[in-house]
């Protein structure tokens, strides 16, 4: 078992790995959670209010690099958190594979309106040359198409249960494949 010093010292670690692209983030190391029964990482930083939980994961990925991960973050638990939630919101929150039997209902509503043909409009002749990393587009135009907000939450749980973390995955991922799984819906 590592010693406090230990955990302390991989906080240091990740909080300068991250600091850049997560300004303010705070990280705490638990070496044996009592919940878990192994080492919890708690990753607490502003910018996850507006993230689905699957979305938080992913980013981290993005940033701390594969071989220190396998090296020294192997098997830990992984908490991303917002300054103020609690666990049990986020252990609550709705995943990708919880929108799985909704999916098609989805998808036809998604085909209705268009929304993969406006994206594709928005996003130019190179949607990867154009996109911010995020939804903020495919976004804008579930809004537009007066999708309720748990619908917009969970086309992007769709969006993400099929690979896509971004407006040209969108595109480029996740349309292609709900247009396979879901030919005879639209």
């Amino acid at each position: 078992m590592a010693s406090k010093t230990g955990d302390k010292q991989l906080a240091t670690e990740l909080t300068s790995l991250l600091e850049d692209s997560f300004p303010g983030i705070s990280i705490e190391v638990d070496e044996h959670h009592p919940r878990w029964q192994r080492r919890c990482l708690v990753f607490r930083w502003e910018g996850f209010n507006e993230l689905l939980p699957e979305e938080r994961f992913h980013r981290l990925l993005q940033v701390i690099p594969e071989e220190y991960r396998t090296k020294k973050l192997i098997g830990a638990v992984w908490l991303e958190l917002g300054p103020k939630e609690t666990l049990e919101e986020f252990l609550q929150s709705p995943r990708s594979e919880d929108v799985a039997d909704a999916e098609p209902d989805l998808y036809r509503k998604l085909i209705k309106g268009n929304v993969f043909g406006t994206l594709d409009v928005s996003m130019g002749s190179s949607p990867e040359g154009t996109c911010t990393g995020d939804f903020s587009k495919t976004l804008g135009i579930l809004r537009g198409n007066s999708f309720s907000r748990e619908q917009i939450r969970d086309a992007r749980l769709v969006f993400i249960r099929h690979g896509a973390y971004c407006d040209c995955q969108v595109l480029t991922t996740a349309q292609p494949a709900l247009a396979r799984l879901h030919a005879g819906a639209a």
